[in-house]
């Protein structure tokens, strides 16, 4: 039987996989009127407000404690503005279910950056789960593989998104947060908009306010539903789970994400997507639905978080 815990842990998953995995066809739906570096912008100016005003609605403090200043930029630059940017890029270079595959090689960077910074050691189930996800998404590429060497750009923005993702889900499991969730999440909307805007200013058209209706819907789910909603899902997952866990269980996204282009998008399912979600399915089930015997060596909080904030998932 199911412990509480691990269904919530199971529930979470399942939650951020929909949320991400249908980004990705909305994203190269909005590409097709809205440049990237307006999109990011747009994104992360919406995403900050939202979110802080939803944080002092709670009763979390804005303030960042002096000594997770630092760690807050750092984690902001590789999550949010470093992946999010490359993968824009991306998919203007490549096929969608292409980018949306290199990006999810990131449980295998991830699993291994932790053993070094954080001393994790994944044990033999950790292990064969993130054999069986990077499988799984090689079989769901498939041909494209073969092809990626025609498009050296695409591939590389998306390489470079995945390591700056995985290195920013370490340092996350790095630091002892004692701010409230919402606002860590604000705050690393807010830090990566200087970063874009000033490129959006400088390079992109000014942007069409006569948006198709499908690109204006794509655009609010995008924003509310991946943005706000997905990157709190994400650090309520990292914060439950070890990095290889949580890594490893975020392999199921592409698999929604390839599925959802071709119900979105209209193209024709190929059969290797099939075993491609079972071999993902395996993974996720390895890791999630076992709980280790060994602690997690995550560091406590050093003081209790504001009242009412609470620790996502918890």
């Amino acid at each position: 039987m199911i412990s509480r815990a691990r269904a919530l842990d199971l529930s979470l998953v399942g939650l951020i996989s929909v949320c991400w995995g249908l980004n990705w066809p909305a994203v190269k739906i909005i590409l097709t009127q809205i440049q990237p570096w307006t999109l990011r912008s747009l994104g992360f100016a919406v995403g900050a407000a939202v979110l802080f005003a939803y944080a002092r609605s709670r009763g979390e403090s804005l303030a960042v404690p002096r000594g997770q200043r630092w760690p807050l930029a750092a984690v902001a630059l590789l999550n949010m503005a470093g992946f999010n940017i490359c993968s824009a890029f991306g998919q203007m270079n490549m096929a969608t279910s292409g980018a949306a595959i290199i990006a999810y090689t990131m449980p295998a960077w991830a699993t291994l950056l932790a053993i070094p910074i954080l001393g994790e050691r994944p044990g033999p189930r950790q292990w064969m789960g993130l054999a069986c996800g990077l499988t799984g998404l090689a079989v769901l590429l498939g041909p494209d593989l073969l092809r990626l060497g025609a498009l050296p750009l695409g591939p590389a923005f998306m390489l470079t998104g995945a390591l700056s993702w995985a290195l920013g889900n370490v340092l996350i499991k790095r630091t002892a947060w004692t701010m409230g969730p919402n606002a860590i999440t604000g705050w690393q909307f807010a830090i990566s908009l200087p970063v874009v805007l000033p490129f959006a200013l400088a390079l992109d058209p000014a942007p069409t306010l006569a948006l198709e209706p499908r690109v204006l819907v794509a655009l609010v789910f995008h924003i509310l539903v991946a943005m706000v909603g997905g990157y709190l899902l994400w650090f309520a997952i990292v914060r439950r789970l070890s990095v290889a866990q949580a890594s490893v269980s975020s392999l199921i996204v592409p698999v929604i994400g390839v599925t959802g282009a071709i119900v979105v998008l209209g193209e024709t399912p190929p059969l290797r997507t099939y075993a491609a979600l079972a071999l993902i399915l395996c993974a996720v089930l390895l890791v999630v639905m076992v709980r280790d015997k060994r602690p997690v060596p995550t560091p406590a909080p050093v003081t209790a978080e504001p009242r009412g904030a609470g620790s996502p998932g918890r």
